[in-house]
């Protein structure tokens, strides 16, 4: 038998809890607190709730979380595409600072399961995100989840009838600052034919209903970005050609859909919407002539006048389209190029290379993604919250061994913490 404690206790992994009366942070207070927590890492403070039900209830605070989602870097989460049959899943990747050869030295990485952090059905879409919260949809769409998969938290959101005969069917999630409420967007195409007009409907989280929206400009296209800006949510308007002639707008404020010109530089290239120091902005690529391509940002919302060309992109190592997705403070650009590989850009010396993020293999999606600890108890009162997350401690629990972060409920750490 082992007489070292310390070496004892590191065998068996037993973790060392401080009550609240031991911690000196407890004499600070509570919004001091507060505010050193939420510059932790995700992991950290995921630990953190573990450590007393003072720091649990802390965390769990709707200010702690205002607090979070002000300073959390944009992250990426990145979503592989395969045909294999075991469970699909996501991965939360935080990068910063320059690239050290191939690779960028990355902060937070996390990876994101059915059963633990998302709800379980292999065949799902991530439709957009918002504050940390993902929209999620099912192919058949029988019903649509609400999930922040840092919490394991997501509420079931059925549909209206008659979703069976709809068609062109999209849903976007969106926040209204003013009445400090999430809705989600719902355009569809009920009838048949050429003459066959839009239609949408929306649902505020906590009412339980879907209401008809009037005059339903546009259909939703499909959002891969993390595109709120200024209460709206965008995507790209296209002709009978395809060709994208203008952008489409919904305000989660007023509730009324609008149409948003392109900059003056305009082909039949490729159009991608992006996000920069919270301005709208637009890339254009043309792969059968362009050698380069270029990205432009609205300065002033809503003013068409303001549209500015902020980046010219040259130097391209790959032919087809590049999405931007991340802009860091360096003057780097992280793109990704045709779904397969990410690429950095140096504006300062306009150069390109090849980056390894993750070890995900084969073709992928990723979008720019603010991870958060909004929860769901807070934002869906009134609807029936789920843990998507296994029973904590479950020898089966095959995902955790992976990598994924099994997360515990506010309810089950409280009674397994001391105060």
């Amino acid at each position: 038998m082992d007489d070292n404690p310390r070496k004892s206790a590191s065998s068996s992994q037993i973790p060392i809890v401080i009550t609240s009366s031991e911690c000196p942070m407890n004499d600070l207070a509570s919004c001091l607190t507060m505010d050193i927590l939420s510059r932790l890492p995700i992991k950290t403070i995921l630990n953190c709730r573990c450590v007393c039900k003072t720091w649990l209830h802390f965390i769990s605070d709707s200010f702690f979380a205002k607090l979070h989602l002000e300073r959390s870097p944009t992250s990426l989460l990145v979503e592989s595409i395969s045909n294999n049959p075991e469970p699909r899943s996501l991965q939360l990747v935080q990068i910063t600072g320059k690239p050290v050869g191939l690779r960028f030295r990355v902060v937070e990485e996390m990876k994101f399961v059915q059963e633990i952090n998302l709800p379980y059905n292999n065949d799902f879409l991530i439709e957009n995100s918002c504050n940390g919260l993902l929209c999620i949809s099912k192919t058949f769409r029988d019903d649509i989840y609400l999930c922040n998969p840092i919490l394991g938290e997501y509420i079931s959101i059925p549909l209206g009838a008659g979703q069976g005969t709809r068609r062109k069917s999209r849903f976007s999630l969106g926040y209204s600052a003013i009445a400090k409420e999430y809705k989600v967007l719902h355009t569809f195409k009920s009838k048949k034919g050429p003459d066959s007009q839009p239609e949408a409907e929306i649902y505020t989280i906590g009412t339980g209903k879907w209401r008809s929206i009037h005059k339903a400009l546009h259909y939703l296209d499909i959002v891969v970005f993390d595109s709120f800006v200024c209460g709206s949510i965008h995507w790209e308007l296209r002709d009978e050609n395809n060709c994208a002639n203008s952008i489409g707008s919904f305000n989660f404020e007023n509730e009324q859909f609008s149409q948003l010109s392109l900059p003056p530089r305009f082909d039949d290239g490729y159009v991608t919407l992006t996000v920069f120091e919270g301005c709208l902005g637009v890339s254009f690529f043309n792969a059968c002539s362009d050698t380069q391509f270029e990205i432009w940002v609205m300065k002033e919302y809503g003013n068409k006048q303001s549209w500015t060309k902020q980046f010219t992109v040259k130097n391209l190592g790959f032919v087809n389209v590049y999405e931007p997705l991340i802009f860091l403070n360096s003057g780097l650009i992280l793109m990704m190029n045709n779904h397969k590989r990410f690429v950095m850009y140096d504006t300062r010396r306009q150069f390109m290379k090849v980056i390894r993020i993750c070890q995900t293999q084969g073709s992928k999606y990723a979008i720019a993604y603010k991870p958060s600890f909004v929860s769901l108890k807070d934002v869906g009162k009134g609807e029936q919250l789920k843990m998507s997350r296994k029973q904590a401690g479950r020898e089966d629990d095959k995902s955790s061994s992976e990598g994924a972060y099994n997360c515990t409920s506010h309810d089950q750490l409280s009674e397994s913490i001391p105060p």
